[in-house]
């Protein structure tokens, strides 16, 4: 698959793209495999999770309101 010039940045930066490749080189054999890109999705995974779970707190009390 051809890179389009200009776009590296926006699949560096994407949390999910390292956990593709490397189920891609397990699966395939082909993809890479770059243990400080699955590091990097862990951390926004647990950042994530920790910003949903204060948020979800917050509106807990009115939340079957909202739905």
């Amino acid at each position: 698959m051809a890179k389009e010039k200009g776009f590296e940045w926006l699949v560096a930066i994407n949390p999910l793209s390292p956990v593709i490749e490397t189920f891609r080189y397990g699966l395939l054999g082909n993809g890479s495999y770059n243990p400080l890109q699955l590091a990097y999705s862990f951390v926004f995974m647990i950042v994530f999770l920790l910003v949903s779970i204060v948020i979800f707190n917050k509106v807990e009390k009115n939340f079957m309101d909202t739905v």
